[in-house]
């Protein structure tokens, strides 16, 4: 680049929940943010010819976003079958580096990647850091941390744990700390709980915890004991009651969280991080049988999270904007801002409070590497930044359109925005169906006709 940097001009949203500077500046220098403020204010030093001015009236300036829940190995999967047993693993890791960039080109500049197939979410990282692929800055974590009651052990008893399944699963006390101390040495930044069943896996998910609190205290303490973050997925009131009391730092969902894990959140400090996106576009499709429990299933979980959730927010537990992305009602590029629509729709959010939930306030779950150096158009941190047509602390859906989208800078730098080559499914990857129903016989009409299940 021949230029020192950029000069942005147009209305400046920092991340904060600051009033946006309507005529300002945001000055970059290499990697970097120089400089932000109102354009009267701009020092003589910036006003040099070797900057790119870049004004474009009627625009946006803001933080890349920080989306807090995505599945970079998961590759658009159907069912917990096909993430768990199908595709080898180098494919996984291959296809995980194609779809990283897809999720960047929608303006997610940095990602915190919630459970892992074998160690792909590492290894994307890795490849992103290094220079050799484009992508989000990556906090990743391992494979989740599950038992018997957790939501990944849906497979019949008699047959062994899959390999490929996105978690280890444990029997004792002492497996916990062990599972712990291994992923650490793996190379992971955070460690994923399993906490609770889910809708999506088996139509009688019950009010209660996987793990007791004592268990989950064991996980969370020694998580922290080693410098990484504590995460946990957690639909039912009971898990999300016990994973605040035990420290978690984020709970992810929280759905039937009641009161008393409202109040244990507080004083722990556990963030919520609700997805509600998977479960809104799940109702969306209109599929009777997506799921375990069908979509009436889901509209009951939503219909109380924007209850319970409201609640948590009104009382000051920081609500966290993430997508899900990875199975396939949540295709990588294309729904990473869509929960900010649904927090000011469902939670009662301004959409400046949902901007701040799904840039600043999403970095409390990013390693300390990158915690302080994004989501916020601020001196000294990244200069990755979006410049957006229009004004989404007034119209927050326009975050939902990436390729309209100016600028898309990670790094001071903007990105190549031409979209990947679409790509074929192969026959390894997918669940081996026949039919998704029965072919019955008509006796009356001595025909036969497709019956759904």
């Amino acid at each position: 680049m021949a230029n020192k940097g950029y000069i942005l001009k147009g209305k400046v949203l920092d991340g904060t929940l600051n009033q946006p500077i309507e005529d300002g500046l945001v000055v970059t220098e290499g990697p970097h943010i120089s400089w932000v403020g109102s354009a009267t204010d701009l020092p003589a030093q910036f006003k040099a010819e070797e900057y790119e001015v870049i004004d474009l009236p009627g625009r946006s300036i803001m933080p890349g976003l920080v989306d807090a829940h995505t599945h970079i190995s998961f590759g658009e999967s159907r069912s917990e079958e096909e993430n768990a047993l199908y595709t080898p693993v180098e494919f996984r890791a291959i296809k995980a580096i194609y779809n990283a960039n897809k999720v960047l080109q929608a303006g997610v500049t940095s990602a915190f990647d919630a459970a892992t197939t074998y160690a792909v979410a590492q290894a994307v990282r890795d490849a992103i850091d290094s220079g050799m692929y484009p992508g989000p800055r990556y906090t990743v974590s391992g494979k989740q941390i599950t038992n018997h009651q957790g939501l990944e052990d849906a497979f019949p008893s008699e047959m062994q744990f899959p390999p490929g399944q996105a978690a280890v699963l444990v029997k004792t006390k002492e497996d916990l700390v062990e599972a712990v101390r291994l992923q650490v040495k793996d190379g992971v930044d955070a460690i994923k709980v399993s906490g609770s069943n889910d809708n999506l896996i088996t139509p009688d998910m019950a009010d209660v915890s996987a793990f007791t609190l004592e268990e989950l205290k064991i996980i969370a303490d020694e998580t922290h004991r080693l410098g990484k973050i504590c995460s946990i997925h957690a639909r039912s009131r009971v898990s999300s009651r016990d994973a605040a009391l035990a420290g978690f730092d984020n709970i992810y969902h929280a759905s039937y969280i009641d009161d008393e894990g409202i109040e244990a959140c507080l004083k722990s400090g556990s963030v919520i991080t609700p997805t509600l996106t998977l479960l809104v576009n799940l109702i969306e499709a209109n599929q009777a049988n997506a799921g375990a429990s069908g979509s009436s299933a889901f509209q009951r979980e939503v219909t109380a999270a924007q209850e319970n959730l409201r609640k948590a927010h009104e009382a000051g537990v920081p609500i966290i904007a993430g997508s899900e992305s990875g199975w396939s009602p949540v295709p990588y590029g294309q729904w990473h801002a869509r929960e900010m629509e649904i927090f000011v729709k469902l939670l009662g959010m301004t959409p400046l409070q949902a901007i701040h939930s799904n840039t600043l306030a999403a970095t409390r779950l990013l390693a300390p590497r990158y915690r302080d150096k994004v989501g916020k158009l601020e001196p000294g941190r990244y200069a990755d930044v979006l410049v957006v047509p229009g004004d989404p602390s007034k119209d927050i859906t326009l975050l939902q359109r990436p390729s309209r989208f100016d600028y898309i800078l990670q790094g001071g730098r903007p990105i190549n925005r031409t979209p990947p080559e679409p790509r074929r499914r192969m026959w390894y990857e997918r669940t081996k169906t026949f039919l998704s129903g029965l072919y019955v016989y008509d006796e009356e009409k001595s025909q036969g006709h497709f019956l759904p299940e």
